[in-house]
């Protein structure tokens, strides 16, 4: 924990670097102690969790989601009479 602490109402807070990028971020102590605030930001936890899990990547090859969608029955999206 850096020595830069602050203290509030809602507890008290501390500088800590961010498990992706390594920039400095305020965050309580409390949650770090629960094991959160490991990160800035929600997008660099998810990039980080990206790169070490692969579930989005394996997700996207499974269902195919790369190829251009076909519909058996376009006609259900068109908003004309028959």
């Amino acid at each position: 924990m850096s020595p830069k602490t602050t203290s509030s109402t809602r507890g008290t807070k501390a500088f800590y670097k961010c498990g992706r990028c390594q920039i400095d971020f305020l965050a309580r102590v409390a949650d770090r102690k629960r094991g959160w605030a490991k990160f800035c930001s929600k997008s660099c936890k998810a990039i980080k969790q990206e790169a070490n899990t692969g579930q989005y990547n394996q997700y996207i090859n499974d269902i195919g989601c790369h190829e251009n969608p076909t519909f058996s029955n376009a006609n259900q999206f068109d908003n004309t009479e028959l």
